[in-house]
């Protein structure tokens, strides 16, 4: 799990040796402060999780990676469309009703951040083949990262070009699932040196299909909910000589959906199935599929100079996200005097974002630490929704366009000073200002009348820490960190009257122990509490002029997070071990909360959220057949008793997964069964209630599948 340097980047893959020591304690380097740091010495939890233990896991998304991340909740939704909390800060577990808030987790792919500042698009579910590492960062990043990671952030880490050696890995696998379809996954990655070890080039491509397992009882197509993925990535680094490199990435991604990924005892024909509880059966009723097309794009480069003793960064990032996605609107404008009646919505979604960072840091450690930098990003923004009454007709029966532009400027710093042997203080800040423009149509025809809105905010996130070593075993900490995002303006339905919403911010109060006993044993706790102000919420409001119910954005009050998180790592034997985390989060309105002029009492819990999660993962080897290396894994991962929308009551039921591998490998080849979900657990990760409308959906996690997989590294 160590990082390794662009110039010799990372293995070639799982299995080129017997990966033991990999899963053992030891000493791990993260940068989650922008700079080299041992994971034991950073005042905060950071819960890294190396690429190569997520291939030998089989890992295809990012529902798989975050259940080996206790307290960080995955809410499912379409491709791309999940939503990622931590430590309980969120506001609904469905992509939907996110609106036009600023999701509350940040992430970040080498850096770059992809957390939309305005109007969702989607969250990036990286497939995770030759990657270094996933960081995740729990609590506020404001001083460091800026909007977004309100509470905490999410880093992908990719490996680099090895410029020594020329090395290559390739997967495929065959899947089947329980009541579903059947699905396959391909990757390849070939690395090769340059300019005589002083440049290299890696390259990795993957194609994968999901399985469906959702029938559409509307449509008559079973397993309606494939998907299919295909991607790659190039990385190129230079490093002439000691002093100066250069990399540069470039990232491409496209998932295609045929229909929705939720299930609902609704039907549209008679407006009959209004349920708080999920359906024994993994269905769906829609007179339309509901089709997902997103694609997501990364180029970035990366300049280390030394100066001196000291290291100058600039590191300067492009993406461009698209969405494009039909939804059945026939549930949203169900009217009991118009049985038969059909809709549609299509919305196109496009960002294109400009980002720019330079950090200045010494070169070696000693015992004062610093770095300053400096941050600014420029996001454009094209949403274009149509809906329309079926069978079409030549123009769109209503229009909703809202197109803008985000910015965020920012200085940043961050100090480390040694007081003694044993005490370490460190302190940072964030100033940042952040604006929003944008035009807004509104129509029952094409092309409608823009509007224009604009707001603007500043202000400052300040971080402080102190950590005590007791001896090289044992260490305590106590840290301060403050976060924001972005705010901005809501609209209902078709009116011109606006209503702005500011910036949310939260402060982290935390404390946390690490003790290493020996190099097989490691124990990780942390108590935390958060008291957020200003919270953003996107819910429904009446529009008067159409008599329909709109998405607005408001800031509705406190709410306050509190709870306790463990992990730690024991390795009896070189053969056999056994990491497990646990996290306690209790999240809930602390008062001044009022939707849609109702008020939540205090105390509500936090959707999305359970109060306990857990994982356990254990891996054992042994001597395989025909001269070959055998490893068996399990990973049992808890997910507890969750609200799914803070002004209904629906509550999602606990569940409980259990994923095996069996797996023989040689010197270069790897063979893998695997049973995910062996229990064929009936887990919901997620739910919808529109109460106005009286329609209900839920998301199913993946039920029981069985599946082969094969492997050569080269």
């Amino acid at each position: 799990m160590a990082q390794t340097s662009p110039a010799t980047g990372g293995a070639a893959g799982a299995s080129a040796a017997k990966p033991a020591a990999a899963d053992e304690p030891q000493r791990v380097e993260v940068t989650a402060s922008k700079r080299k740091q041992l994971q034991s010495d950073v005042a905060g939890t950071v819960t890294a999780v190396d690429g190569a233990k997520l291939e030998r896991l089989g890992s295809t998304d990012n529902e798989d990676v975050m259940k080996l991340t206790p307290g960080v909740q995955f809410s499912k939704g379409a491709a791309d469309a999940s939503l990622l909390s931590i430590r309980g800060i969120g506001t609904n577990t469905n992509a939907g009703n996110q609106g036009f808030t600023q999701a509350p987790t940040g992430i970040y792919i080498e850096d770059v951040p992809f957390t939309d500042p305005f109007a969702f698009v989607s969250v990036p579910d990286l497939a995770p083949f030759d990657l270094e590492r996933v960081e995740v960062l729990r609590g506020p990043q404001g001083a460091l990262y800026g909007s977004s990671s309100l509470g905490g952030a999410i880093r992908y880490q990719l490996n680099k070009p090895n410029t020594r050696q020329t090395e290559g890995s390739v997967l495929a696998s065959f899947s089947s699932m329980s009541g579903g379809g059947s699905g396959w996954s391909t990757a390849a990655m070939a690395n090769l040196p340059l300019a005589d070890g002083k440049a290299g080039l890696r390259v990795v491509l993957n194609a994968r299909k999901d399985p469906g397992f959702i029938d559409n009882i509307g449509t008559g197509v079973k397993d309606s909910n494939s998907n299919r993925v295909e991607g790659g990535r190039a990385i190129f680094t230079w490093r002439p000589s000691a002093e100066f490199d250069v990399t540069a990435i470039y990232l491409s991604q496209q998932s295609r959906q045929a229909d929705g990924s939720g299930i609902s005892p609704f039907d549209y024909a008679t407006g009959a199935g209004y349920s708080l509880t999920p359906p024994d059966r993994n269905e769906v009723k829609t007179a339309f599929p509901q089709t997902v097309n997103s694609t997501f794009d990364l180029g970035t480069v990366q300049v280390n100079a030394k100066l001196g003793e000291l290291r100058l960064t600039s590191l300067t990032g492009y993406q461009s996200k698209k969405r494009i996605q039909r939804d059945d609107f026939t549930r949203d404008f169900f009217d009991p005097a118009f049985l038969g009646d059909q809709w549609t919505s299509d919305v196109d979604l496009h960002t294109r974002t400009l980002s720019q960072e330079v950090r200045l840091a010494p070169v070696k450690a000693g015992a004062v630490n610093w770095l300053v930098g400096a941050f600014w990003m420029d996001a454009d923004v094209r949403r274009d929704q149509k809906v329309y009454y079926e069978p079409r007709g030549s123009v769109p029966d209503i229009r909703f366009r809202r197109n803008g532009n985000a910015t965020e400027a920012a200085l940043f710093a961050d100090a480390e000073v040694k007081l003694t042997e044993r005490i370490t203080a460190a302190a940072g800040a964030r100033y940042y200002k952040t604006k929003l423009d944008y035009d807004r149509i509104t129509g029952v025809d094409d092309p409608g009348t823009a509007i224009p809105y604009g707001t603007s905010d500043s202000g400052t996130t300040p971080k402080v820490s102190l950590r005590y070593a007791v001896d090289p075993q044992l260490s305590a900490y106590v840290l301060a960190s403050r976060g924001y995002r972005f705010g901005g303006i809501s609209n209902v339905g078709f009116g011109t009257l606006a209503f702005p919403y500011k910036t949310d911010t939260l402060w982290n109060y935390e404390a946390g122990l690490r003790w290493t006993p020996s190099a097989r044993t490691s124990l990780d706790v942390s108590v935390f509490r958060i008291d957020w102000k200003d919270v953003q919420l996107a819910t429904l409001a009446n529009d008067p002029v159409s008599g329909q119910d709109f998405l607005v954005t408001g800031n509705i009050g406190q709410a306050r997070s509190q709870g306790i998180e463990l992990a730690g790592g024991w390795k009896p034997s070189s053969n056999f071990s056994l990491r497990g985390a646990i996290a306690y989060t209790d999240a809930s309105t602390s008062g001044g909360i009022t939707v849609g002029g109702a008020s939540i009492a205090a105390g509500t819990p936090l959707p999305g959220t359970a109060k306990l999660q857990g994982t356990l993962d254990a891996t054992g080897y042994f001597a395989g057949p025909l001269d070959s290396s055998g490893r068996v894994s399990a990973v049992l991962a808890h997910t507890g008793k969750r609200r799914a929308q803070i002004d209904s009551p629906m509550t999602l039921a606990a569940y409980s997964t259990l994923d095996l591998r069996l797996t023989f490998s040689w010197s270069k080849l790897e063979v893998t069964a695997f049973l995910n979900n062996a229990t064929n657990a009936r887990g919901i990760s997620g739910g919808v209630d529109f109460t106005s409308v009286l329609y209900t959906e839920f998301y199913p996690i993946r039920p029981r599948t069985t599946g082969v997989a094969v492997r050569y590294d080269f």
